[in-house]
């Protein structure tokens, strides 16, 4: 599927290049390192939009970590400063237990907890491809949600509409065989569709997209989680939408102390939600296409888009003495020791 752009607008788009890492093979970890190469040392001192889903334990460049484990579905992830106080935000006993792998990212945020359902986005900005974001969390949120992330659910949500009333269109098929056939009859004189009293009620029942206190919410409950770095002449804003995940996998996470006032003492299981169970297109795998599609299509339009391929990326990496150097030496990105 190709984007269409119907922007009027006159100013020049920043250049942006587009990464998706789908079926990538890259894990979670590789991710990371090779996001704080291309803001930290890309030559060309390019802008990012990265996309894609990530495996969060078994890696395709770096060695594999040797330790017993008896839950390989999730990983932890804190950030740069939440890393080094673990036991205000996470069970570390359960965590321990189960064997459960944690790495502190080289951006800011609190604990997080990914697993190979999780929708990634990242986007890294120069200052001088953004001259109108000012380089600070407040206002790249607020560009992030108006100028990308507004457009993309507005549009998951009319698939989403569009998927239930065709499906419910197939089922009222099968149901009208056992009505009478005047029924049918007067929705056809009286201009109704069958399903218009059903697709309005799941119109008013669909919550919105919103930015509220730094959290991408729908209705009044978080989507994922979201972080910033800002350095010298740019900044990188990174989310991981929560698409499914296994409840269990959240129980690793304690209430922090510092919380957002809209959650209140909402534990986890009140205060997230998972998109699949808003805009679910029926199989996995086509739904978070579509996610990505969107994304690409606001990117599109919000930017002069150029497409880049993985080992164009990782060439940055190569630059740095590749993966398993880079982690080992100046990536910011490492395994915690709990």
């Amino acid at each position: 599927m190709n984007c269409r752009s119907f922007s009027t607008q006159s100013k020049p788009k920043p250049k942006v290049s587009f990464l998706n890492l789908q079926g990538s093979g890259m894990s979670a970890i590789e991710r990371l390192c090779l996001e704080e190469a291309l803001l930290s040392h890309d030559p060309l001192k390019r802008s990012w939009a990265i996309v894609g889903t990530h495996e969060p334990r078994y890696n395709s460049y770096l060695p594999n970590p040797e330790f017993n484990t008896s839950n390989e579905s999730c990983l932890i992830i804190m950030g740069v400063g939440a890393g080094g106080k673990p036991d205000s935000l996470l069970d570390i006993e359960k965590v321990k237990r189960d064997g459960v792998l944690a790495v502190k990212r080289f951006s800011g945020g609190g604990a997080i907890v990914v697993d190979d359902s999780t929708l990634w986005t990242t986007f890294i900005g120069r200052n001088d491809d953004f001259p109108h974001v000012d380089p600070h969390s407040e206002s790249i949120m607020a560009w992030s949600a108006n100028d990308v992330f507004h457009k993309v659910f507005a549009n998951m949500k009319a698939d989403a509409l569009h998927h239930n009333i065709i499906s419910s269109e197939k089922k009222n098929m099968v149901m009208d065989t056992t009505k009478s056939c005047q029924a049918a009859l007067d929705n056809e004189t009286s201009g109704k569709h069958p399903t218009e009293d059903n697709s309005t009620l799941q119109t008013t029942e669909m919550p919105d997209f919103a930015l509220r206190e730094n959290d991408y919410v729908i209705g009044e409950r978080k989507v994922g989680d979201n972080a910033q770095l800002i350095v010298d002449g740019a900044w990188l804003h990174h989310t991981t939408f929560l698409w499914d995940y296994e409840e269990e996998n959240m129980s690793y996470l304690t209430l922090p102390s510092k919380r957002p006032e809209y959650r209140g003492e909402r534990d986890h299981d009140d205060f997230l939600v998972k998109l699949r169970s808003t805009y679910a297109l029926g199989d996995d795998n086509s739904s978070k296409r579509a996610f990505f599609y969107h994304v690409k299509c606001a990117a599109f339009e919000a930017f002069e888009l150029e497409e880049v391929l993985l080992k164009d990326a990782m060439k940055v990496v190569d630059d740095l003495g590749g993966m398993k150097a880079w982690f080992e030496g100046g990536c910011r990105t490492k395994i915690l020791d709990l």
